[in-house]
């Protein structure tokens, strides 16, 4: 079973469900019911507060035409990322934690060029990421 979280960030921008359409329907043609996707809220903050849903494949159906993003987006700025929230949570130490809860084997994150700034930061913690889209109108 592999298991995939997908997520995305920053402002909107054009084909971000376009791109998730491709990656889940790519995903279940090739592995079937050997898969999950994990969808996480809001962007960075879904994977730091663990709010996430499981995908089907009708999820990702009729979406292409659709604007914004099927999970909402948000912005987490980097130079913040370390910083802990008004509760004292570390957010890095979260993602991490969360990752590893659902036992994940990639996580892609799609956004454009402020969304990839943050994913050095658990890259350098030793986070495991399979690998990160880039979309942007630019």
């Amino acid at each position: 079973m592999k298991r995939v979280g997908i997520l995305t960030s920053g402002g909107d921008c054009q084909a971000l469900n376009a791109t998730m359409r491709g990656v889940g329907k790519g995903l279940y043609n090739e592995l079937g019911s050997d898969v999950e996707i994990y969808g996480f809220e809001e962007g960075y903050k879904g994977l730091i507060y663990n709010e996430y849903r499981l995908l089907t494949a009708r999820d990702f159906s009729g979406i292409l035409t659709r604007g914004g993003t099927i999970l909402g987006s948000s912005r987490q700025s980097f130079k913040n990322m370390r910083i802990p929230d008004e509760n004292g949570l570390d957010k890095v130490a979260a993602m991490k934690q969360n990752y590893r809860r659902l036992d994940l084997d990639c996580l892609v994150i799609l956004g454009g060029n402020g969304t990839q700034k943050p994913t050095r930061l658990p890259q350098r913690a030793h986070f495991p990421m399979g690998f990160t889209g880039f979309v942007t109108t630019q």
